[in-house]
């Protein structure tokens, strides 16, 4: 390419070089206006080396790790990825990726560095979980920078070992609990049909829906109570203070068939929100989904171009409840009740564990809960509970002999 010229055009400055050919003739690349010939040529210096590089504002052989972490946040997770997933990899980069790692040229990236730094945050006490999930972070990072980036040959990833992190077992146990007999009645004692969480209640245990996916179901079109499927379609995710409709994690849409009791329920909660609606008039909230999915509501005496929905879980006056407002529920639990154990993610545990116990397929299973892969079923979600030990114990004494 041309070389970078500077011109003085009256009282300012400009750059030009000469681009590369497009239908047979180069066009000159300039740009005006600057006070001083320096800055022009800080200025040309800069956009030159920029269309050299493609576009780039780096050479990648000399980039830092910290530098190209946000670039792949930016280029690649941003586009790709959910709101909930930029945040946590933001967060990762943030406070371990770029301490521990970001001084360091890309390039210069060794299997034995990463090996260190997963190393030392076991040392420091980072739970096995955590562990796990930042080196995929990192892995997944490089793994973008060497195809399709091409700015490193291979994933020094890819030979570092995930340390092996002593069990916590008060997190184990608090990870692993199955919410049901005495613990469940209580519970639907303390939050009786009728009150703002029994619905939310019934719906994570009957159906072993995530929260988010428990709050988002759309009673207007989401339900066909004539098959007696549940569509799950759709998560409430917060961004940003506001509330949308999202696919739902790892994009696990399925249909869910319908017990006889969550029918039952979701037709009777149907029946009580148009009760509601005619008690309180205009002054009861209707909820609608925008162009972009967020959710808004409106008093019902106020007419709006936007879609109607009919959401799981609302106050009486329609005011939209979410998963954030679970979370008083949970607290209630852990002191009224004293059970602090009890998370809303326990109730999805607790449906799948009660189905492996008496004999439901694994692949059943793992549809209900919408997983893509049967290992995270068995290792997750379907424990080893004592029912399941009697089971096998019977299992052998009834055949061994």
């Amino acid at each position: 390419m041309g070389e970078l010229r500077t011109r003085k055009r009256g009282k300012k400055w400009e750059y030009s070089f000469e681009g590369a050919k497009v239908n047979g003739k180069r066009k000159p690349i300039s740009k005006g206006g600057f006070s001083t010939k320096a800055e022009a040529v800080a200025a040309g210096t800069q956009a030159k080396a920029e269309y050299d590089n493609c576009g780039r504002v780096f050479t990648p052989s000399e980039l830092s790790v910290a530098d190209y972490m946000d670039y792949w946040l930016e280029n690649y997770v941003k586009k790709n990825c959910s709101y909930n997933t930029y945040n946590d990899y933001e967060s990762k980069i943030r406070l371990h990726i770029k301490p521990g790692l970001g001084r360091y040229r890309l390039a210069s990236l060794e299997p034995d560095i990463i090996q260190k730094w997963i190393d030392d945050k076991k040392i420091g006490g980072m739970s096995k979980s955590m562990v796990k999930n930042t080196l995929a972070c990192l892995s997944g990072a490089l793994r973008y920078a060497v195809i399709p980036c091409k700015y490193i040959k291979d994933n020094p990833c890819i030979y570092v070992k995930s340390p092996s992190v002593p069990i916590d077992r008060t997190r184990l146990k608090h990870t692993e609990y199955v919410c049901r007999g005495k613990d469940f009645d209580d519970i639907l004692v303390r939050f009786p049909e009728g009150s703002n969480f029994y619905l939310p209640i019934m719906v994570g245990y009957c159906l072993g829906t995530r929260i988010g996916e428990t709050y988002g179901i759309n009673l207007l079109e989401d339900i066909d109570f004539n098959t007696g499927y549940i569509n799950i379609q759709h998560q409430l995710a917060k961004e940003n203070k506001v509330w949308f409709y999202r696919p739902p994690k790892y994009e696990s849409y399925r249909e869910i068939k319908l017990g006889s009791t969550v029918k039952t329920l979701l037709k009777k909660e149907m029946t009580r929100r148009k009760r509601l609606m005619m008690h309180y008039g205009e002054y009861f909230m209707k909820t609608y989904l925008m162009p972009d999915n967020s959710i808004v509501q409106f008093r019902s005496d106020i007419t709006v171009p936007y879609k109607e929905i009919m959401p799981l879980s609302v106050k009486e006056n329609g005011e939209l409840l979410t998963p954030e407002s679970f979370k008083y529920c949970a607290r209630v639990v852990h002191h009224e009740l004293n059970n602090p154990l009890f998370h809303s993610h326990c109730l999805r545990h607790t449906h799948g564990t009660i189905l492996a116990e008496n004999g439901a397929f694994p692949k059943t299973v793992m549809e209900r809960l919408g997983h893509k892969d049967i290992k995270v079923t068995m290792e997750k979600y379907i424990f080893n509970t004592e029912k399941m030990q009697d089971d096998a114990v019977n299992i052998f004494e009834r055949n061994a002999w």
